[in-house]
């Protein structure tokens, strides 16, 4: 059963497949109900964004996960954080109990810069202690590319911080196809087509200057072409974002929450060909990986290894 469109100015035409990666959008579907097929007919393969609501509500997780769950079952891991300094971005070590306990005393930023909270995110936290997929049942597989369905553990990259906490606008590294469930608090994301990346301030491979809750017209102008939507993404809730996908996030509450990244085989070439477009050599090698994977059927045993160091890239 569908719901509510966001903002529905525009849909997607029926150009190829190959195509869709330069179409615009500016809504996402809401939906309360999506199966496998639907999914993958409707949104995956023709990249398009839904978010499904509720979509892991039933789970453990959203149930027992908490800063202070964390803190009781892997206080003693140490898992890198990271705060963002003059477009720079800098790690840090700690251990999980000594930041969760951050989290707990963490008082939402007002008037400051958000994106220099200490942040914990993007780590492969679900593959170090791997009891905790078991709280996140029944996971929807059939989602992902067959590649990643069987270990699909091993792809997550874990986020938790407190209120306020912000990451800037981007899309994720490897162009690939990012599946994000909302475990605990809540999240505002801003997103973009991929289309619309030349309005946006464009720095380096994957990172934008332009700030969508407060743009600076002037140094911008261009922003005023874009057409970004804003959507709060709640406690079991489940999102969808097509490859190359622009977006802003930030926690309204203390969140914790996990994505995967993941490639099909029009998305990794997809994201081949753009090699020669500013792609750093690591996310061509990362790339490369998936493909070996999702393309050429070997054998994740052999793939895996030389594609786990892409969970804790910083990029």
């Amino acid at each position: 059963m569908v719901g509510n469109m966001l903002v529905p100015t525009r849909t997607f035409d029926d150009r190829p497949l190959s195509a869709l990666k330069d179409s615009g959008w500016s809504f996402v579907q809401d939906v309360t109900e999506l199966s496998d097929n639907k999914f993958a007919d409707s949104y995956r393969d023709a990249m398009r964004p839904v978010i499904l609501r509720g979509g892991c509500s039933a789970w453990k997780a959203c149930k027992l996960w908490s800063p202070h769950y964390f803190e009781k079952v892997a206080g003693s891991v140490t898992v890198p954080v990271k705060t963002l300094k003059n477009s720079e971005i800098n790690v840090s070590s700690w251990e999980l109990a000594e930041y969760a306990r951050f989290v707990k005393d963490s008082q939402p930023c007002e008037g400051g810069d958000s994106t220099a909270t200490p942040y914990c995110h993007d780590i492969p936290l679900l593959g170090l202690i791997e009891g905790l997929a078991e709280d996140c049942q029944p996971f929807p597989a059939d989602f992902l590319s067959p590649s990643y369905r069987r270990h699909w553990w091993h792809y997550s990259q874990f986020f938790m911080g407190p209120a306020g906490a912000v990451t800037p606008l981007h899309f994720d590294t490897l162009l690939s196809h990012n599946l994000f469930f909302q475990i605990f608090g809540a999240k505002q994301f801003t997103i973009l087509p991929p289309s619309q990346t030349i309005h946006c301030g464009r720095r380096g491979w994957r990172w934008f200057d332009v700030d969508p809750e407060q743009p600076d017209y002037v140094r911008f102008p261009e922003y005023k072409r874009t057409t970004p939507t804003v959507i709060t993404v709640n406690a079991g809730d489940i999102l969808y974002m097509p490859p190359g996908t622009l977006h802003h996030v930030r926690s309204l509450s203390t969140s914790i929450s996990f994505a995967i990244d993941f490639h099909t085989k029009q998305s990794v070439l997809d994201a081949l060909e753009q090699s020669n477009e500013g792609m750093p050599n690591e996310v061509i090698y990362y790339n490369a990986i998936a493909a070996l994977s999702v393309i050429s059927g070997i054998s994740e045993s052999i793939t895996f290894p030389l594609y786990r160091p892409y969970l804790s890239y910083v990029s």
